[in-house]
C-alpha cells in the first residue's frame, strides 16, 4: 500500500531557476482556485527570484529535506507496528519535485493508496486540489481504494501530540517568572475577504484554523507544566490579494513587545515542518527588540510524537480499504 506525503515543497537551493520554478508553479495551483493572470505569475516570480538572489542567502529552505525525514521516519513505524502490511512512503510536493501529481500517477500494483496533506488544516489549496486531481484521473475502482487524510486540526490525538511535544519532549523551558515568558504559536495566514472586501468563494480554512488556535492555547494554558504566562497566536501573511487574518506577525509582535516579557518563544503550530515562513521570525524579532531573549521551538517535523500519530491515521485508513476490498479477512492490520 503506497502513502503520499503531500507538502507544499520549497526551493533547497537559493538558485535563481530554482526558485523562479518553485514560485511559477505555486502561483500556478493558485490560479486553480482564484484567478492570477500568467504575465503576473512570471512577473512575481522572476522579481522574488531575485530579492531572494540579492539578500544574498546561503541557504534554502530546510522544507523538503524534512519531508524526506518524515516519510523515512514513518515508513520505520508503519513496518514495526503493522509487519502484515506493507507499505511503501513517498515524498511529494505541490511546488517542487517529485510532484503530487506525478507520485499519484504512480498507484499501479499497489493493494491502495493513504494521501497525508503535511499540514494541520484542510483547504482548497491541498486537500480540495489533491482530490480534484484523484476525482478526474481515478476510476471509480481505484478511488474507492483511496484514503485522503484530513481534518487533522479536530484530532485530540494530534493535540495533545502538540502539548507533550512543547512541554514533555525533554527540551529545556523558559525559566524565571511565568508572567515574564510569552508563547507565540504561529499559523499560516489566511484570505478573508478579496480586494474588494466581498466574502471568498473557496474554503480557506480561516475557520478551522481559528478553532484549531483556540484548541492548543486552551491546553496550554491549563497545564501546570507551562512556563508562560501568556499563550499568543500570530498569522504569517503575505498580504496581497486582499484581508488576511488577524493579528499578523508584526502586530502580534508589536503588541508582546509593548508587555515586558522578558522571554518569547515562537512555536510555528500551523505547520508540519520547517520552512521559509518560518525560520526567519526569530532574527525578526530579535532585530525589533534586542534586549528580549528569543527562542525558536523547531517545527514537529520528524518527531517521533508527529510520526506515531500519522502512522495511526494511516493503518486506521488502510484498515477501511481492506476491509472494502475484501482483504481484511486474509490479513491483520
Amino acid at each position: 500500500m503506497v502513502v503520499v506525503l503531500a507538502a507544499h515543497g520549497e526551493a533547497e537551493t537559493t538558485g535563481f531557476f530554482e526558485n523562479y520554478q518553485v514560485s511559477l508553479h505555486t502561483l500556478g495551483r493558485a490560479s486553480e482556485i482564484i484567478s492570477v493572470p500568467l504575465p503576473l505569475r512570471h512577473f512575481i516570480s522572476f522579481s522574488s527570484s531575485v530579492r531572494k538572489k540579492i539578500a544574498g542567502k546561503r541557504a534554502g529552505s530546510p522544507q523538503n529535506p524534512l519531508t524526506r525525514l518524515q516519510s523515512c521516519a514513518l515508513q520505520a513505524h508503519l513496518d514495526a507496528i503493522s509487519p502484515d502490511v506493507e507499505f511503501e512512503v513517498r515524498a511529494a510536493f505541490s511546488a517542487s519535485e517529485p510532484s503530487v501529481e506525478n507520485v499519484l500517477e504512480k498507484r499501479h500494483g499497489y493493494d491502495g493508496m493513504i494521501v497525508v496533506p503535511m499540514a494541520p488544516v484542510d483547504n482548497a489549496m491541498s486537500c480540495g486540489l489533491l482530490c480534484a486531481h484523484l476525482s478526474k484521473r481515478c476510476s471509480p475502482g481505484e478511488l474507492a481504494r483511496t484514503r485522503v487524510i484530513g481534518r487533522l486540526w479536530k484530532d485530540e490525538t494530534l493535540h495533545r501530540v502538540y502539548l507533550d511535544y512543547l512541554l514533555g519532549s525533554g527540551r529545556a523551558l523558559p525559566g524565571g517568572p511565568s508572567e515574564r515568558n510569552a508563547l507565540m504559536l504561529l499559523f499560516h495566514g489566511t484570505l478573508v475577504k478579496d480586494r474588494f472586501g466581498s466574502p471568498l468563494s473557496f474554503h480557506t480554512g480561516h475557520d478551522e484554523t481559528h478553532a484549531f488556535a483556540r484548541r492548543l492555547t486552551a491546553l496550554i494554558e491549563s497545564d501546570p507544566r507551562s512556563p508562560w504566562g501568556t499563550v499568543t497566536t500570530a498569522f504569517l501573511n503575505h498580504d496581497v490579494g486582499g484581508e488576511w487574518s488577524t493579528p499578523s506577525f508584526d502586530e502580534a509582535a508589536r503588541l508582546v513587545l509593548g508587555r515586558g516579557f522578558h522571554h518569547v518563544s515562537l512555536f510555528a503550530a500551523g505547520y508540519f515542518s520547517d520552512g521559509n515562513e518560518t525560520i526567519h521570525r526569530e532574527s525578526m524579532l530579535s532585530a525589533i527588540a534586542p534586549s528580549i531573549q528569543v527562542e525558536t521551538i523547531p517545527c514537529l517535523n520528524d518527531s517521533p510524537h508527529l510520526i506515531a500519530c500519522l502512522a495511526g491515521r494511516v493503518v486506521a485508513a488502510s484498515r477501511q480499504i481492506l476491509a472494502f476490498s475484501g482483504d481484511l479477512k486474509s490479513r491483520s492490520v
